[in-house]
């Protein structure tokens, strides 16, 4: 994979699901944009008593964000890579307050963790630590409960050590950020200084840092001076500067940072995504009184690389236009610090000593804020740019290439949601009800006995209605294959305890891919083995045939280690779709299990040919064969003309619970 591919990867998987975490936190951002908006137009009728009500709501809005964003990444990253949340939350928010209470980085109002980037590198940091490590909630019904707990606190001592580590990170990082900030602060009162200023509030605008409180000193700086100058100004004592707090309020902050009304109305004017305009018309209300979290988090700018150029362009154009028309005389000065939820067009009026050149200037820099967004919205909403494709050719090109993000979080959003659903189903079936084991025997026609056993997990409910083994494709998708497997191979060993096993009798257990290619999973089975005083003879591994395309060098170095250790390996499935003579060619298993599909048709020559075909296999690579699915007498004849005298199938037996196998060994 070349490092395109590889950064294109990244993106999808981690950067791309940022943006949708900060997207289920949008509800409690516009709250805060709507509460903030109605205490400031209470204010402006004069119910302060009233206003200050809803400031402290939106004071307490602020203040939470930080923590719901640290639990709803941990929440995100956990369930997505199959790891507990309930597990992960306490790393997560143990990381944010330990880093952010002794470094100061909490709230004046209420003392909660106030810095969204801490919440969430913690988030991520604690996430990936866990889910490293895989650990997954105690079950104190286990009988490796006691060993488990002191696992679980072994790792999360060693994190508290990491907390303390990052702890003193982060201050070194505060002081060091500090030191920069009093060498090369920039100046915004000077033109290049004026650029600086605004470029690195757009950048930590589009990384979700509230610019203004990263250059506090700088911004209160430009304030007070300003302030300043406008009274020596009107008292006739000095010249009214060009660049001021007025400035940078009135032009480049439009439709919030970033100037985003510009980007509300190319969205308005050039969009044909309906989600996108159906936002930018829900955005319009707050964009006016300069509230852009809307549009800043819903389409989003923030950890977008496309739209981050334009977010961090179009208010260094504007400066620059701004500050020759008005070092230029083209237009009045601005003489009077306005208010930042001032609407645009408003604004430029009174700022400007209630003059037209102000309007129609805003009107200039909206329509160059338009120009700049617009190539870059439209490659972000995947339109085609070229005249000559179709409209159909425009929206599969656009659908294969860069899809809206809007379109990828329903789809994520929707996987989300079925996700979840499936985590509730396994917890529900974890908590409530069993796992148990059923067997099915492979009958050796040779001897007219039972050889061996193969292990079926099933789900008895509380009512005891036992359940088919569809709950394994839940396990599946919440990449938990490993716990099932590990739970099995429990249950079929303690079982295993009661069965006569002195007759040389097999028990097999069938392992998923993710298991058999685990470095960990020999060492797990030995000391099963050991706990059980189960004999490694008496057991079978079944694997299929998709497990040795995961990892064929680790899967293969851990069939060898259990294979010396006289543990049967069995591929599974033989036959089913896969490049399989590669694989008997590469791996030594012990036995091969043709897949019962192939005994379906042979009442055909050429399914009858192929399974004959198959059936020789055992003359060039030593292995044993087993018929799956044989279920009828013609089947049976068919399979022991090939030369297979090891079966299993309904004709024999149906998988059976426990205590039925065992009698049915006994009666054999």
């Amino acid at each position: 994979m070349n490092k395109k591919s590889i950064l294109k990867s990244y993106y999808n998987d981690y950067i791309r699901d940022i943006s949708i975490v900060f997207l289920l936190l949008l509800p409690l951002i516009i709250c805060n944009a709507i509460t903030l908006f109605v205490g400031y137009a209470l204010k402006w009728v004069d119910f302060s008593e009233l206003a200050n009500y809803f400031f402290y709501f939106s004071n307490l809005l602020i203040g939470i964000y930080p923590i719901a964003l640290c639990l709803i990444t941990s929440y995100y990253i956990a369930t997505k890579h199959g790891v507990n949340a309930m597990v992960v939350v306490p790393y997560s928010l143990l990381l944010l307050i330990a880093v952010s209470v002794p470094n100061g980085l909490v709230s004046d109002h209420n003392g909660l963790p106030n810095n969204p980037l801490v919440a969430l590198l913690s988030a991520m940091i604690a996430a990936s630590c866990c889910i490293s490590f895989r650990l997954f909630p105690l079950d104190p019904s286990r009988l490796d409960f006691v060993r488990t707990l002191y696992k679980h606190v072994f790792h999360f001592f060693c994190f508290l050590l990491l907390a303390v580590g990052l702890e003193e990170l982060t201050k070194i990082v505060i002081a060091f950020s500090q030191n920069i900030d009093n060498y090369i602060a920039p100046n915004p009162l000077t033109f290049y200084g004026g650029l600086t200023y605004q470029f690195i509030l757009g950048l930590l605008g589009a990384i979700g840092i509230n610019g203004h409180n990263f250059l506090f000193r700088t911004k209160q700086q430009l304030f007070e001076v300003t302030q300043q100058n406008i009274a020596d100004w009107q008292a006739g004592e000095a010249p009214l500067n060009v660049l001021g707090q007025g400035f940078y309020d009135a032009f480049l902050s439009m439709g919030g940072s970033g100037n985003m009304i510009s980007l509300l109305f190319c969205i308005l004017l050039f969009s044909k995504e309906r989600r996108h305009i159906t936002l930018a018309l829900s955005a319009l209300p707050l964009v006016i009184f300069n509230i852009n979290e809307l549009l800043l988090f819903g389409l989003p700018i923030i950890f977008n690389p496309i739209l981050i150029v334009s977010f961090v362009c179009v208010p260094l154009v504007s400066f620059v236009v701004v500050y020759g028309a008005i070092s230029s005389g083209l237009v009045h000065p601005v003489t009077t610090i306005v208010d930042w939820m001032t609407p645009p067009f408003l604004s430029g009026y009174v700022a400007t000593q209630h003059s037209l050149s102000g309007v129609i200037l805003q009107i200039i820099v909206v329509v160059i804020g338009i120009v700049i967004y617009r190539p870059f919205y439209l490659h972000y909403a995947g339109k085609s740019r070229s005249n000559n494709t179709s409209i159909s050719q425009q929206y599969e090109l656009g659908r294969s290439t860069l899809k809206s993000f809007l379109g990828d979080v329903n789809q994520a959003m929707t996987s989300y949601v079925s996700k979840h659903d499936i985590s509730r189903r396994v917890s529900r079936m974890l908590n409530h009800g069993e796992f148990v084991m059923f067997y099915q025997p492979q009958i050796n026609l040779s001897q007219g006995k039972g050889l061996s056993f193969e292990s079926l997990v099933r789900y008895k409910d509380v009512d005891g209605k036992i359940l088919p083994p569809l709950f394994i494709q839940d396990f599946q998708q919440l990449g938990a294959m490993k716990q099932l497997d590990k739970m099995v191979i429990d249950l079929v060993l303690k079982d295993m305890q009661k069965m006569p096993l002195d007759n040389g009798c097999k028990i097999a257990i069938n392992v998923s891919a993710e298991t058999i290619s685990d470095k960990h999973i020999v060492a797990y089975l030995l000391e099963r083995l050991s706990f059980y005083a189960i004999s490694p003879l008496n057991l079978e591994i079944e694997i299929t045939e998709e497990a040795i395309l995961e990892d064929d060098k680790l899967v293969s170095e851990n069939i060898e280690v259990l294979q010396g250790l006289g543990i049967t390996v069995a591929i599974d499935d033989f036959g089913s779709g896969y490049a399989s003579f590669p694989h008997l060619l590469k791996f030594n298993f012990d036995k091969v299990k043709l897949d019962r599909t192939l005994l379906r048709n042979i009442e055909h020559d050429r399914e009858k040919n192929l399974y004959q075909l198959l059936a020789k296999i055992s003359e060039v690579t030593g292995c044993i064969l087993v018929a799956e699915g044989v279920e009828t007498e013609a089947e049976k004849q068919f399979v022991q003309q090939c030369g297979i005298n090891i079966c299993q199938g309904f004709y024999f037996a149906k998988p059976m619970a426990f205590n039925d196998a065992l009698t049915w060994f006994k009666n054999v």
